[in-house]
């Protein structure tokens, strides 16, 4: 049970800084998400905007992050769009969480959605979205996976996931949290059950950048919402990573671009990025 409340408390932390952004200006969001808040604590919420105002998130490097959780919101949404309008077929959202995209999203409309998480994070999510998105849309299907006994390509295919449509996975805010072990067989398992021309987009971390002060924010951040970042890949070692996984055609969104394209002068953490790639 340790490792599910983990799971919601990450889940739930991602969306804190999604409500917390939701307070901006519309104008001055990096992105929105109008269900955000059915996820935490308004008193929580409020507390965070005091800590912000006091300076503190600056002085610790969560700002950094918190920026970098918004950036990713908006790119991988961006992603997924021009991949729906590309022609990918269907959508699985690895670790899905609360993320609520493929709700709001029109083009994830018209595609079917498999929402793979832990059964007991998937609960929560039903019952926080009860009465907002009801019923829940038809396109979206949830996948109970325990990743330590479930078959992930059992249960999907159980879900109607088709391995001969080109396909589209989400897989965000998960990589940093695995061992290289586990990252190399979520990617075996995309390059080898998906058709050709497939993509799978996820965000990671140089790995220079989880030692030295730089660090301090991280750990920091990673920590209050449960969980310990163990994981990642240098930048200069994630193109070829990727092509001896079975993957080309990668694009590699570093944290200077995030910050141009969606925070503007607001801080962005340094070593963040988002890598697309394509199955071969």
């Amino acid at each position: 049970m340790k490792a599910d409340r983990r799971q919601i408390s990450t889940a739930r932390g991602v969306a804190l800084v999604r409500a917390i952004e939701m307070t901006r200006p519309e104008a001055d969001r990096a992105s929105s998400d109008p269900y955000a808040h059915r996820f935490v604590n308004p008193l929580t919420v409020q507390f965070m905007r005091v800590v912000g105002a006091l300076g503190i998130n600056r002085l610790t490097g969560i700002d950094g992050l918190m920026n970098f959780a918004m950036a990713r919101e908006q790119h991988i949404a961006a992603v997924m769009v021009r991949e729906l309008r590309a022609g990918a077929e269907q959508i699985v959202v690895l670790g899905a969480g609360f993320d609520t995209r493929c709700y709001r999203l029109p083009e994830a409309a018209a595609v079917p959605v498999f929402e793979v998480d832990h059964p007991v994070t998937q609960a929560a999510k039903r019952e926080a979205l009860r009465g907002v998105v009801e019923p829940l849309p038809a396109h979206v299907r949830f996948v109970g996976v325990d990743f330590d006994h479930d078959d992930l390509g059992e249960r999907l295919r159980a879900a109607g996931y088709d391995e001969g449509k080109r396909t589209l996975f989400v897989w965000q805010g998960v990589i940093v949290y695995l061992t290289r072990d586990g990252a190399d067989r979520t990617l075996a398992f995309i390059a080898g059950h998906s058709a050709s021309g497939s993509v799978v987009v996820f965000d990671s971390i140089d790995s220079a950048a989880l030692t030295g002060s730089g660090a301090t924010g991280l750990r920091v951040f990673t920590s209050a919402m449960g969980e310990n970042v163990t994981f990642g890949i240098g930048l200069d070692e994630i193109v070829p990573w990727l092509a001896a996984r079975g993957f080309g055609d990668v694009d590699i969104f570093g944290h200077a671009a995030m910050q141009r394209a969606y925070l503007g002068r607001r801080p962005i953490a340094a070593g963040v990025y988002i890598a697309t790639a394509r199955v071969a």
